[in-house]
């Protein structure tokens, strides 16, 4: 695991949850230069200046994409963790909050709608965690998430570490983050949905020597300490759902239609 064990996890959690938590929040999207391929090419066809993230984490993630749209936003539930991400993205196009990723949802599109924009939003979800004390219907944040989006049509979703093509995702206490656990919540959004993923073939992951000279990744401690993390298939190969409003010619994507 390189050097994983240095990330610092809040003290309240138990040493399982550290265990479970530590896992979640190192999976990332950036990581993937297919993913990111694909993202800026979701960017183009449906004309998004915004990006939105749910658990940003240390910011690696959001630093790399301010560097591509116009605005960003973001939240976490972490002091800890928001102060980090906001050292890394202080002069950029930026709005970070300390908020839970539901009501920062529901928040922001309302926002939206006041303001009667009519543009899309790019949603990257991924706002994991992990605490087996919660009851079922409140384990998977995601499910929430969706619920704070519900008639909310303008917007393209990307939902990471999803269970698709064999590819690594997440299960909490045997339950796997699959289409059959979201599409209600999903069709609720925007019952016109198209769905994709990618496969082990569309995955292409970088290396220490790889985001030399990338726009938007820095070679700093955390940024390294992530790459090395990723030691085998199922860490290195991530599965992702993308949810968009209108069918996409796959000519031009490296994806497959879910």
């Amino acid at each position: 695991m390189g050097t994983a064990h240095k990330i610092h996890c809040p003290a309240s959690q138990t040493s399982m949850e550290n265990r479970i938590l530590e896992e979640l929040i190192l999976m990332s999207w950036w990581f993937d230069k297919k993913a990111v391929e694909q993202t800026l090419k979701l960017k183009e066809e449906f004309d998004i200046s915004t990006y939105v993230e749910t658990g940003v984490f240390r910011g690696i993630n959001i630093r790399f994409w301010s560097y591509y749209f116009k605005e960003v936003w973001g939240c976490d539930i972490s002091e800890e963790y928001l102060k980090i991400a906001k050292s890394k993205v202080q002069d950029r196009n930026m709005l970070l909050l300390k908020i839970d990723s539901p009501t920062f949802l529901k928040s922001i599109t309302n926002t939206y709608k006041k303001m009667r924009r009519e543009d899309t939003l790019f949603i990257y979800l991924d706002a994991h965690f992990y605490d087996p004390k919660l009851p079922a219907n409140e384990k998977w944040v995601v499910k929430n998430e969706l619920k704070a989006l519900e008639g909310f049509r303008n917007c393209a979703i990307a939902i990471h570490d999803f269970d698709c093509n064999g590819l690594g995702h997440l299960v909490y206490d045997g339950e796997h983050l699959n289409f059959e656990l979201i599409k209600d919540e999903l069709s609720k959004v925007n019952p016109d949905f198209r769905f994709y993923t990618n496969t082990r073939e569309f995955c292409e992951v970088h290396t220490r020597e790889s985001i030399k000279g990338v726009i938007g990744l820095v070679e700093d401690e955390e940024t390294l300490e992530t790459i090395d993390y990723h030691s085998t298939d199922r860490l290195k190969y991530r599965g992702i759902l993308y949810c968009v409003p209108r069918e996409l010619d796959l000519r031009r994507y490296q994806l497959i239609c879910k």
